[in-house]
């Protein structure tokens, strides 16, 4: 579970630092745009990013079901560290013109191929050696590293934004990616000495591994990875909502500080270690269906009382808002997830299914999510627009849930004959 669980932090670090990053930095420092734009093109290589994870998805969720979790888990964690410690020492557009964005460019797509096979991976090393009933929960403990990669990139972006704004625009931002080869080390250390699951020994074992396991899952389970895009999208939607382009909104256009923002984007994180298995233990007891459902509600009731509070620029019911949009809203439909993506697929193609279903997903809608909301808020601060395309999403991921039948209570299936399609 730790060696699952430090990929998740590290995933999450980076992309969190480099949501923070774009929302605050990355537009005049290597866009050269003060403005809209320069956050508008921030976000855009924000989503290429997303858009390079399928691609990830694909390759290594091949490797997982071929070679082995362990394995690929160990090139993830690597590829994930060097990729956010070399945007530390990107130079910047004053220094090199057009050579700072196709660098940044080049290392956000480098980074989104490896996160594209983490995910997976690291909650198959737990769910796969789960009995049924404790899934939801076992499933949550990797994917509650997202919540402890929020609080590490927003605590330290936090601490080095209270440098003077010189010193903050030279030197401060880089820091934060330069201090993710700590994570590097200890988690690919550890890594290297996990065993492999039971679910890929007993298909190893018996000889039974697919050859070609994409091609076997999308011509055998193509419902199955259309529901796990489903599923995913209103996380996405809603959570780099939030997490990126709130951080930009309330700054720019409420004019709340910096710090209160990524304190308060801290403080929530903070509580998600502890919400993401609560809500995966409770889907144990209740039902995927039903936890998700009651998620999904929730999130599209609280949307415009979300802004409703930001835009009050009190810090309290500032922080409040992030603490409910968060630990309850999010994760009610995300603690539950790695349990229930999981359950759809055979053992044989379970790494590609969910690495392919989610990452498709997650480059579709995730990644598309904090440069939409900008677009829509561009020149008028009003934020309907946004509120309707966050319901949309949660319809959409209601929808993918009861399209499939409750797995809560199944066993993992190990041949695909077993496996509804």
């Amino acid at each position: 579970m730790v060696a699952s669980t430090v990929g998740t932090v590290m995933e999450w670090y980076d992309f969190n630092l480099y949501g923070l990053a774009s929302a605050l930095v990355f537009g005049p420092l290597i866009f050269g745009k003060d403005s809209t734009g320069g956050t508008l093109a921030s976000f855009a290589t924000y989503a290429v990013g997303f858009a390079a994870r399928p691609v990830g998805g694909m390759v290594l969720g091949h490797l997982g079901d071929r070679v082995g979790r362990k394995q690929v888990l160990v090139v993830t964690m690597v590829g994930m560290g060097l990729c956010t410690a070399l945007l530390g020492v990107l130079p910047t557009h004053a220094s090199a013109g057009v050579v700072a964005p196709i660098l940044l460019i080049v290392l956000r797509v480098a980074q989104g191929i490896f996160v594209g096979g983490e995910f997976a991976g690291a909650t198959l090393l737990t769910v796969e050696n789960a009995s049924p009933g404790r899934r939801g929960l076992l499933g949550a403990v990797p994917a509650m590293g997202t919540g402890g990669g929020f609080v590490l990139a927003s605590a330290v972006f936090a601490l080095v934004s209270l440098l003077p704004d010189h010193a903050f625009l030279t030197w401060g931002w880089r820091v934060p990616f330069l201090v993710s080869i700590v994570l590097v080390g200890f988690g690919a250390w550890l890594r290297r000495g996990i065993g492999e699951t039971e679910a890929f020994q007993r298909i190893e074992k018996q000889e039974r591994k697919e050859r070609f396991p994409l091609l076997t899952v999308l011509r055998r389970q193509p419902g199955a990875v259309l529901r796990v895009m489903g599923i995913t999208v209103s996380g996405f939607v809603f959570g780099y909502s939030v997490q990126a382009f709130a951080v930009s909104y309330a700054t720019k256009t409420i004019g709340i500080s910096k710090p209160v923002m990524l304190w308060g984007i801290a403080g929530a994180s903070a509580l998600e270690i502890f919400t993401i298995p609560f809500w995966g233990w409770l889907s144990d007891r209740i039902g995927r269906r039903l936890m998700v459902t009651l998620g999904l509600a929730f999130t599209a009731a609280y949307i415009f009382p979300f802004f409703a509070l930001l835009r009050t620029g009190n810090t309290v019911l500032v922080v409040f808002a992030l603490v409910l949009a968060l630990p309850i809203a999010k994760d009610m439909v995300f603690g539950p997830q790695a349990a229930l993506v999981a359950e759809q697929f055979d053992s044989r193609v379970r790494y590609s299914g969910v690495s392919v279903g989610r990452e498709v997903g997650g480059a579709i809608f995730g990644g598309t999510a904090p440069f939409i909301a900008t677009a829509l808020t561009a020149g008028t601060g009003n934020t309907t627009a946004i509120a309707g395309y966050i319901i949309a999403a949660c319809v959409i991921t209601l929808i993918a849930v009861y399209v499939g039948r409750e797995t809560a209570k199944d066993e993992l299936k190990d041949s695909l004959d077993m496996v509804g399609a």
